[in-house]
């Protein structure tokens, strides 16, 4: 019994060391022949134990945080653009961090949504089609840390936050996603040049740095391969050296593939090629790809790709021009709407490409989402032809198991600017709505996996 009042002694003492004035009370050992103790809980003899404990004290930036009066809030609000600091960005993560966010893992990662964000933070949000954010209980001070971050791509600024109001961020260089590795982290990306669609004269349009455009082996964000008939940087390697090697593929974050004016150019595309390629998006990889470049899904050796994509006849038969998009699930109508704030040329719904073809026949929505469609080609229903279409990989897995995404369009988006040795100076012109929906699949491929079909879900806190 000594023991055991000794125990219960001590729990109280833990369980009360912060209580009130009056709910004081003292352990006394008193005369007590056997040495127990006795507690004492002042003049009434009572005491309160919180069943919980009293709230540990505040730490770092949180002790900052503060209480406003008549429904006020501190609140930071402002607008997260691609690095060109013109194109608003959607679903991008802002936040405030108590701890500094560690470094960013280098080489493919599987990244999920839902996943707490680096740096224990504060308050978090998540930017709209309008790339407008509105982040609430945000500490006041100067140079309170700001990070604003989309997969791999993430920039840390310092920020001056006046309490119980609304603080406007308006300067464009504060809140774009970073140009160079200097100005933040970028991912890793890999591009395949090809004769018929010159999607490298898009990483420029959106505002990445020349200084961060080079060849593999060179300390550069950006490598490129020479496919059939792509022109680009000199020293770039074959694109069978990256799409033949999965170690290799597994360096880069993102990987692009520009369409080579046929299926398979001889010997560029082996059945040693398909597999990496499929390692690579199961790992965690993400590909994006236009027209002939489908081929990856149509041979792939993972039957549950193949059957998620459907009978694909391929061979670039003309498809209508433009696609509609489907705007009956979450980020299909942010991808409307986006598309309709920031280029006000054309229908609502509607994307006008450079061409636009008809490989598919429909896919397993069950596995695959379709975002736009169009009429034409292989006798399919009008309006059901599959035009954009992602997929999350391992294909059929449920959310929680999957890592990678492939983005596919049925289209050429620039048959216009030239992609030559002195690139990127042959990229001149204006960005066009089939580049605009390249943008907004660009960086949302970067993104965490989630359930397509479901909304973007704010990022927890603890």
């Amino acid at each position: 019994m000594k023991h055991a009042a000794l125990f219960l002694s001590f729990t109280v003492v833990l369980g009360c060391s912060a209580g009130r004035a009056d709910d004081e009370f003292t352990l006394d050992g008193g005369s007590d022949p056997d040495g127990g103790f006795t507690i004492d809980g002042g003049e009434d003899g009572n005491f309160d134990v919180p069943s919980d404990g009293p709230p540990g004290p505040c730490e770092g930036l949180r002790c900052q945080v503060k209480a406003c009066g008549g429904g006020a809030d501190t609140t930071v609000t402002g607008t997260v653009y691609a690095p060109n600091g013109t194109l608003p960005l959607y679903n991008v993560i802002v936040y405030v961090p108590n701890l500094t966010p560690l470094p960013l893992t280098k080489g493919v990662t599987c990244d999920k949504c839902g996943a707490l964000a680096s740096g224990d933070p504060i308050t978090t949000a998540l930017t709209d089609y309008k790339g407008n954010f509105t982040l609430k209980g945000v500490p006041v001070g100067s140079d309170i840390p700001l990070v604003i971050q989309l997969g791999k791509w993430r920039r840390q600024v310092k920020i001056t936050v006046n309490e119980c109001v609304d603080n406007k961020l308006t300067d464009k260089n504060l809140t774009r996603l970073p140009r160079s590795r200097k100005e933040g982290d970028m991912p890793k990306i890999a591009v395949t040049t090809g004769g018929c669609d010159q999607l490298s004269c898009m990483l420029p349009k959106v505002g990445i740095d020349a200084s961060e455009f080079g060849v593999d082996g060179s300390d550069k964000a950006v490598h490129f391969y020479s496919g059939d008939g792509g022109g680009g940087p000199s020293g770039m390697k074959p694109a069978s050296a990256l799409w033949n090697n999965a170690a290799k593929l597994k360096e880069y974050d993102i990987a692009v593939f520009s369409c080579e004016c046929y299926e398979a150019y001889p010997g560029s595309k082996t059945d040693a090629s398909f597999a990496a390629v499929d390692q690579y998006l199961k790992a965690g990889g993400r590909v994006f790809s236009t027209d002939f470049q489908y081929l990856w899904y149509k041979k792939s050796p993972d039957a549950a790709m193949r059957a998620a994509m459907g009978t694909i006849p391929g061979g670039a038969p003309s498809g209508e021009n433009p696609v509609t998009l489907d705007t009956t699930f979450p980020k299909g109508k942010a991808l409307a709407d986006w598309l309709a704030y920031v280029d006000k040329t054309g229908p609502y719904g509607k994307v006008q490409c450079d061409y636009v073809f008809g490989n598919y026949t429909p896919v397993d929505k069950t596995k695959a989402q379709v975002w736009a469609t169009s009429n034409g080609s292989f006798g399919s229903p009008t309006g059901i032809n599959p035009r954009f279409i992602t997929v999350n990989t391992p294909v059929g897995k449920p959310v929680e198991e999957q890592c990678g995404k492939a983005v596919h369009l049925d289209a050429h988006i620039n048959q216009s600017d030239s992609v030559d040795a002195s690139y990127p100076a042959g990229c001149k012109t204006a960005i066009k709505q089939g580049e605009e929906a390249f943008a907004f699949f660009f960086f949302d491929l970067a993104s965490c996996i989630q359930k397509e079909g479901d909304p973007p879900k704010v990022p927890p806190v603890k």
